[in-house]
């Protein structure tokens, strides 16, 4: 019995033995995989006292251990308020733990809205340098590590549509401002076209330069200014040249004016735009089009959509969160990340509704300002994506997913308003009867104008900065609207009311206030709702016509008063468009 006990157990070590020494074989291939797939990271944490750096390296595969009590007194130190020390322990957690998407995120939010707000609101450029350092930080590096994590794309998306879009912070016009004037000398026209273009571009400097033309044309900028040596900044330092000539050589100018109108300063230049957006701005511009086909406002064809708005930041955040969906959703299943992303979608298109037209003005003694005025063609847009995410989520929730079902309520209620006040009734009534199928309430069974002036009511009672744009400009585009149809007295009735507005509004907050949600002067709101009732393709284009007719023989002082405020507000608009 011994002896048969004894061989068991030799052949059970011989066997262990085997299998130990097979498994030992398998271990280079594995860390070969590993190291493949960029799972092993073996940074050096950097300005770390000794003991951590000691207790990282001793510790080896039980570092773990060591993230976890970093991370618990990060969360200390941040509840304490000392952001800035917080920071310095989360900036060591991502290089112990890459992989951990919830320490990115902590991080983020931790620059973007805790370390911003330190800064006193007349320091907006280190405020503004926090909050990028805060979405560079999950768009260029927490992402690029853990790319199939949805959380990150939310709470990029977020940074955009809340920290800048939003209105709560007191430098968030210097966000919005800083952000387009970024991103405005990328963009050529915005037209389908350009977009076609940049989406079809090469992507790397050394494929377009397998073109004989434009190698000529880089070599001749190279010779031209020694800045253009190297090869790495050469796109940065066109672009700059293009929009900045004098701080370049004159050589290099005359360069650009050799090559001026040709197709290889058109392909350069197609090329250098898109490298930037990828390089700088991490903006695919094959997925910017993208976006552009599935949520770009439609004009005069309802099969063809125009491009997004890219200057403003609610795209920024749609761009994100849908390519979080695409990458890291499963739509599939149910996950609350995920829903609050698709919620970042169609809030953000309801934002380009609302106030999807972005205006930079001059402001005396002040940096330039911006106003944000509402885009009609949004509409259909942000109206099929909602209604799409009420079906993909009545699945989840038993047919009634309360928080996206009573915001598409209230944005139908806010749309039928504003086309009624903008004089487009046929469309509020289709708005209307569609707010009524859709929820059959007794507070929606009354005629559309009786519904409409109890909305007013409700909004001048609590007036907001987007209520008092929206009242004020469709107000004085109906003006305009009644006007052109000589129904004089009416057009008065409806530009003496904007007027009311204004002033109830600007009563009702102080100076200190009105500076972070103020509006630009009545004179300028009246231009520029002169100007979007021209180019409405809601109204037909003969009654615009008949409109301007009308001015130009009656009221011709009218029409040198609206040249010499155009000619006035583009020069301040260029001025202010064109930054530091």
């Amino acid at each position: 019995m011994r002896i048969r006990n004894t061989i068991i157990c030799f052949l059970c070590m011989v066997v262990g033995m085997g299998l130990l020494i097979g498994a030992s074989t398998r271990l280079d291939p594995i860390n070969s995989a590993r190291k493949e797939m960029a799972l092993i990271s073996n940074e050096p944490l950097e300005n770390a006292p000794p003991s951590l750096a000691f207790a990282t390296v001793a510790m080896g595969a039980f570092r773990g251990l060591v993230v976890d009590v970093l991370w618990m007194r990060a969360d200390k130190l941040k509840e304490e308020g000392q952001f800035f020390d917080a920071k310095q322990l989360a900036d060591w957690i991502t290089i112990l733990q890459p992989r951990f998407a919830e320490v990115w995120d902590f991080q983020a939010w931790n620059m973007a809205y805790n370390i911003s707000v330190v800064m006193p609101a007349s320091q907006w450029q280190e405020r503004w340098r926090w909050v990028r350092n805060g979405y560079e930080l999950l768009r260029d590096k927490g992402i690029e590590k853990n790319p199939h994590s949805i959380l990150l794309y939310r709470s990029l998306a977020w940074i955009f549509q809340h920290k800048i879009g939003g209105v709560t912070d007191d430098c968030h016009k210097h966000y919005k401002r800083e952000l387009a004037l970024g991103v405005r000398p990328l963009l050529g026209d915005q037209s389908r076209e350009f977009f076609e273009a940049l989406s079809n571009a090469p992507e790397n400097f050394s494929d377009i330069l397998s073109d004989p033309d434009v190698e000529e044309f880089v070599e001749a900028l190279k010779s031209a200014d020694e800045a253009f040596g190297d090869e790495e900044k050469f796109v940065k330092n066109y672009i700059t040249l293009r929009r900045f000539p004098d701080r370049f050589e004159p050589l290099a100018h005359l360069v650009i004016n050799r090559f001026r109108d040709t197709e290889t300063l058109r392909k350069f230049d197609v090329f250098a735009r898109a490298y930037e957006l990828r390089e700088t701005w991490k903006l695919d511009p094959g997925f910017m089009q993208k976006m552009n086909n599935l949520y770009g406002p439609y004009d005069n064809d309802p099969n063809v959509r125009s491009p997004l708005n890219w200057e403003h930041t609610e795209t920024h955040a749609i761009y994100w969160a849908q390519l979080g969906l695409e990458v890291a959703g499963k739509p599939e299943e149910y996950s609350f990340n995920e829903k609050n992303t698709d919620r970042i979608v169609f809030h953000s298109l309801q934002n380009l509704f609302r106030r999807g037209q972005i205006i930079i003005y001059p402001v005396p003694e002040r940096e330039p300002s911006v106003f944000l005025r509402p885009d009609l063609r949004m509409f259909d847009s942000c109206d099929r994506a909602w209604t799409e995410r009420i079906d993909k989520y009545e699945s989840f929730e038993s047919g009634n997913p309360k928080a996206i079902y009573n915001g598409y309520r209230n944005m139908l209620i806010n749309a039928v308003a504003m086309f009624y006040q903008g004089g487009h009734i046929k469309k509020a009534g289709e708005i209307y009867l569609k707010l009524r199928k859709r929820f059959p309430r007794v507070e929606f069974n009354i005629p559309l104008k009786t519904f409409v002036r109890k909305r007013i009511a409700e909004e001048i009672k609590d007036i907001t900065i987007n209520d008092a744009t929206e009242l004020i400009l469709m107000s004085l585009r109906e003006a305009y609207f009644r006007y052109a149809v000589h129904a004089d007295d009416e057009a008065y009735g409806r530009e003496s009311w904007a007027k009311e507005v204004y002033d109830i509004y600007k009563k009702k907050f102080g100076e200190e206030e009105i500076l972070r949600i103020d509006l630009p002067s009545f004179e300028m709101m009246r231009y520029l709702s002169f100007m979007g009732f021209i180019n409405d393709n809601y109204y037909p284009q003969n009654l615009r016509r008949s409109l301007l007719s009308r001015i130009e023989v009656e009221r011709p002082g009218l029409v040198e008063k609206l040249k010499n405020q155009e000619s006035v507000f583009i020069e301040k608009a260029q001025e202010a468009s064109e930054g530091p």
